[in-house]
């Protein structure tokens, strides 16, 4: 597993607007954006965040798909999604294997790590052959 950093998780307006939900960043506690360890791109496999702190999220949750923010346990691991990774800027993402144009990470995931302070990783596995 390579290690891509440790902050507060969180994504891009546009994301939630656009329904792709596709990719995340991190935020030091001044909500100052953290800058990822680039692992080679286009590689497939796993995005975890492990828990390291806890707190309440502000977020409200995305009503249409009816998913709310929870408050994970310190330690817990989160698989946000599988498929090949990508970077836009500071955030990472990953497309998912059946191209789908939406919810490209796991939506209660998600919301489940949103405002935590976590350790991203990526996890290098094969492809699945659609």
């Amino acid at each position: 597993m390579e290690e891509l950093g440790t902050g507060v998780l969180d994504w891009d307006r546009w994301e939630r607007i656009s329904d792709r939900y596709g990719s995340v960043k991190l935020f030091d506690p001044h909500r100052t954006e953290i800058r990822l360890n680039p692992v080679k791109e286009l590689l497939h496999g796993r995005l975890i965040a492990v828990v390291k702190e806890t707190r309440d999220s502000t977020h409200i949750g995305d009503l249409f798909y009816d998913v709310y923010p929870s408050r994970p346990q310190v330690g817990e691991q989160v698989i946000l999604g599988e498929g090949t990774l990508f970077f836009e800027g500071n955030c990472v993402g990953l497309v998912p294997d059946d191209l789908r144009e939406t919810l490209w990470l796991g939506l209660e995931e998600l919301y489940r790590v949103h405002q935590q302070t976590v350790t991203l990783f990526f996890e290098e596995s094969p492809e699945i052959d659609p």
